[in-house]
């Protein structure tokens, strides 16, 4: 029913699809960083600059609630997938809040500043992308550390759990076996890489890094030995990318707001492109 943005400047935006009207809940003073929905609900989070986590309803445009992130500069938030703990990062410190808003779990143990924070699909788990890789965080147990002698950006799990990956500032994708704790590397992007997606199936990763989608199969035994599929139709670099949730289709933008539509198991060129100004 609700479409979710912020800004760079720090407002926080619901387009409501009830009366097609966009709404300005309101903003981070500083500028904003991210957003998440609370899975089945209505309920809406934002984090910003301020270090303030922000509580919303959409159906209402009212602020219902507000957290400390425990840092002054907050990166971002994320909701368990059952949507019973609010995971938020701020500077270097990693705090999990109960629905009421107490504070669960708290760890400022990382190297750098958090970059990225996500669930594992079982809602288990945080995993921690900040400089020297990856730390797991589950409440009662130590941290666990996939060190990595880099500065990761971004991260995503595999639907199944079999895989962590990162995208590297050194331009390079980092792929963790966790069942085994193996790692291996890809590399070769022309830019550091920002952009991850799983197929639904978690049998396929696509990734960005330049104005090529390059596509990865990770069924079996993994990606290593085997050559990827590139998608090409971009005139630039990408600056987004995702696999349909319940689909095999995959949409990207670019940084000339080209937009293109694929069915990247089957063709490796677009069925679907609009640019927008």
């Amino acid at each position: 029913r609700f479409l979710a943005a912020i800004s760079v400047s720090g407002q926080v935006w619901v387009y409501s699809h009830d009366d097609r009207e966009l709404h300005r809940l309101g903003e981070h003073i500083g500028g904003g960083s991210a957003i998440s929905w609370r899975p089945g609900t209505t309920e809406l989070t934002s984090i910003g600059h301020d270090g303030t986590v922000k509580l919303w309803d959409a159906a209402t445009q009212r602020l219902t609630g507000e957290l400390d992130s425990g840092a002054t500069w907050g990166t971002k938030v994320a909701w368990r997938p059952q949507g019973t703990s609010l995971a938020t990062a701020a500077g270097k410190c990693l705090r999990l809040f109960t629905t009421d808003g107490e504070i669960a779990y708290e760890s400022s143990d990382h190297e750098s500043t958090i970059a990225d924070i996500g669930w594992n699909p079982d809602g288990s788990a945080v995993a921690v992308a900040a400089y020297f890789g990856v730390t797991l965080h589950i409440p009662g147990r130590p941290v666990r550390r996939l060190e990595w002698k880099g500065s990761s950006l971004a991260l995503a799990w595999s639907p199944t759990a079999k895989y962590l990956v990162t995208g590297e500032q050194d331009s390079s994708v980092h792929v963790w076996f966790m069942k085994t704790g193996r790692d291996s590397q890809m590399t070769g992007f022309a830019t550091k890489v920002l952009e991850l997606s799983w197929h639904r199936s978690g049998n396929y990763l696509a990734t960005g890094g330049s104005d090529s989608i390059i596509l990865w199969n990770c069924s079996g035994a993994g990606p290593e030995g085997r050559e990827p599929k590139t998608l090409e139709g971009h005139p630039t670099r990408l600056t987004q990318l995702q696999f349909q949730h319940r689909g095999d289709d995959i949409a990207s933008s670019d940084a000339d707001g080209m937009v293109l539509l694929w069915t990247p198991l089957t063709h490796i060129t677009p069925y679907f492109m609009r640019a927008f100004e």
